[in-house]
């Protein structure tokens, strides 16, 4: 039994052919076809145009991609779609589940579209969360995929989910109680590209033990400052000579991840769950340890599985559920 698993950004596209049974990823297809680009064509469109078939469009146009590419058939597979397919911008926006809400995903918002002459897919469009002042679509998908995963969990835990707009969960009595949003990734990307900070930074690959000291200063600023009143330090270093364009890429890093983190330094009786990836990793592993914050940092694999054991999580439920509107869906 296999399914095709959506995971649809603001920026990003991506499709994975899933077995379902063991969440063994069989294929993968990628591009930058984020939900905003394809919401400015459909603006851009006829106005008669439907928005639901116009997105079934792309998506059959991108599933024909990837099966030419694999040499695969795919046709009339379901698909599981999750993230900014269900917002606003979206195939059609689907109101948030509100809080509490459990890890089990059984209470998910989501709506089923059935294979229709339209589109030669079934698909299960997954939606967001919303507390009192905030909102995510996506990442609850991933915590219900991470906690999946956790053999031991007893339930309760606070969960670091760093990225562009970096999430903190708290968990309780396997419920989602609470979620604090940090844009840390898109403010550092701001600074250090579009401000004035921009003529002291300067990206550099290499790893080195200079780089990790200024970053670790970084951290420690960032977490026992306010942000606003170190954040011209950035220039000054620059200015003053005390560290170079190279090394500042890193103090700025450290300051924003710093403040983020900081946050967390007093929740002394609970676990904590670093969920990362990629190049942030070794970030938020460092900051948390600089700050010392211990967490349980859970392994870069079962990160990049979060989507999709998230997504058969909550399949799992609806189908034991309403089995008979997913048959032939497989």
């Amino acid at each position: 039994m296999r399914f095709l698993s959506c995971d649809w950004g603001t920026s990003s596209f991506r499709l994975r052919i899933v077995n379902l049974e063991d969440a063994t990823i069989e294929n993968e297809y990628v591009n930058d076809s984020g939900i905003q680009s394809v919401y400015n064509s459909y603006l851009e469109s006829d106005g008669n145009v439907n928005r639901v078939h116009f997105y079934f469009d792309f998506l059959s146009n991108e599933i024909k991609k990837m099966a030419d590419s694999l040499q695969v058939n795919l046709e009339e597979m379901l698909i599981v779609c999750s993230g900014m397919a269900s917002s606003s911008i979206g195939i059609k926006e689907l109101p948030y589940a509100g809080l509490p809400m459990d890890v089990m995903g059984t209470s998910m918002g989501l709506e089923y579209f059935p294979i229709s002459k339209e589109f030669n897919h079934s698909l299960l469009l997954l939606s967001g969360v919303q507390s009192a002042d905030n909102v995510m679509r996506g990442e609850e998908t991933q915590l219900i995929g991470v906690v999946r995963q956790l053999k031991d969990f007893s339930g309760k835990g606070i969960f670091i989910l760093p990225g562009t707009h970096s999430k903190h969960i708290w968990v309780n009595d396997n419920q989602i109680t609470g979620f604090k949003t940090y844009m840390t990734g898109e403010v550092f990307h701001l600074m250090a590209n579009k401000s004035i900070l921009s003529k002291s930074v300067m990206y550099d690959s290499a790893d080195n033990v200079k780089y990790k000291e200024v970053f670790a200063e970084g951290i420690k600023e960032g977490a026992n400052n306010a942000l606003l009143s170190v954040l011209f330090k950035t220039r000054t270093n620059d200015l003053f000579d005390r560290y170079s364009k190279e090394e500042n890429f890193h103090y700025l890093s450290g300051l924003l991840i710093g403040n983020e983190l900081t946050n967390l330094v007093e929740e002394k009786n609970t676990e904590i769950y670093l969920c990362s990836e990629g190049k942030l990793h070794p970030n938020y592993v460092l900051g948390m340890e600089i700050l010392g914050i211990n967490p349980k940092v859970l392994p870069m694999q079962w990160v990049k599985q979060a989507v999709i054991q998230g997504q058969i999580q909550v399949l799992n439920q609806h189908i034991n559920n309403d089995k008979n509107i997913f048959l032939g869906s497989f």
